[in-house]
């Protein structure tokens, strides 16, 4: 049960996470923050599952309790409070969310399970790859699991880090859907690679084959512009793919600005109409994310994947 003065600055019809004067006071008053923390967990824990999923999956998976969860997610709504402005017009809501994902990230994906995941990966990735060879297309995971007998979480962690870098081989087939918006997806679509790219520790050879598939050009192609053998082509894709999945890449790519984009997807979904690239800059500055180093393209970016998550939700509502 909260304290009497808790309940004193409660407003009626207001949210807790919405009454400012609540939220100022609870700065000042260890007990009324405790009280706070109590009192709005349920917002807290529908944030861990609406970005990382299940509660129970995330206990069993990462082997957490979910006191552990609750623990540093608070951790996040603490920071939270000591940086929100009041005057910026942004909802505690909103704001929260990044600080509160920040800290499960670091309870999460600490070194350990990040080691787990590299370790022997490679091996099951060409298992899996032999698979799809042999069967003319790539099964569910499950069936996978059962081919290679190895736990089906195991393919899926697998799977979740390595999925995307099936993008580098089919880059040649890549169509843009929307002609009207073909230049915007040009800028996406490079960001997009240039993430992939980045902590990969790729050669001058390496990084220049991803640059000729970017702009096109098939395995054959690209062997005839270097004058090597296609079969040469095909492992340095290989050894790419191999590099990237061993970085433990697809950690760092969907961290690095998937909050962002969720941010700017439920800001256009709550204002109805697409917001433009100065205005978005401006929410992300005033939710506490450094703009300095993003560019144009990367501003792109940001709103083309929030445009397209805000289509999907719409999509599963009216679904």
């Amino acid at each position: 049960m909260p304290t009497e003065r808790y309940l004193q600055l409660r407003q009626e019809g207001v949210k807790d996470m919405h009454n400012n004067e609540l939220l100022r006071a609870c700065r000042e008053d260890n007990q009324l923050l405790d009280d706070f923390l109590k009192e709005n967990k349920d917002f807290v824990f529908s944030t861990i599952i609406k970005y990382k999923g299940n509660i129970d999956d995330l206990r069993k998976k990462f082997r957490i309790e979910e006191e552990e969860l609750l623990q540093n997610a608070n951790i996040g709504v603490i920071t939270a409070l000591r940086d929100f402005d009041f005057d910026r017009g942004i909802k505690f809501t909103t704001f929260a969310v990044r600080p509160i994902l920040w800290e499960i990230n670091q309870l999460l994906y600490n070194d350990a399970w990040l080691v787990k995941v590299s370790r022997g990966s490679v091996d099951i990735l060409g298992r899996i790859k032999e698979i799809e060879d042999t069967l003319g297309y790539l099964p569910p995971d499950e069936e996978i699991a059962q081919i290679l007998k190895v736990p089906v979480d195991r393919i899926q962690d697998i799977n979740r880090f390595t999925g995307d870098i099936d993008r580098i081989d089919g880059m040649e087939n890549f169509e843009v859907c929307d002609m009207a918006r073909e230049d915007e997806d040009e800028i996406v679509n490079r960001v997009y690679v240039e993430q992939m790219l980045e902590d990969a520790c790729l050669d001058e050879r390496e990084k220049e084959i991803i640059d000729l598939l970017v702009e096109g050009l098939n395995n054959s192609q690209i062997a005839e512009r270097l004058k090597v053998y296609p079969m040469t082509i095909n492992r340095s894709i290989n050894r790419i793919r191999n590099k990237i999945e061993n970085a433990n890449f697809e950690d760092r790519r969907i961290s690095k600005y998937e909050q962002e984009i969720q941010l700017v997807a439920e800001e256009i979904i709550e204002l109805g109409y697409l917001i433009d690239i100065d205005d978005m800059k401006d929410l992300l500055e005033v939710c506490g994310f450094d703009t300095s180093d993003f560019t144009q393209r990367i501003l792109y970016y940001i709103r083309q994947k929030a445009v397209q998550r805000t289509e999907l939700e719409l999509e599963d509502a009216v679904s």
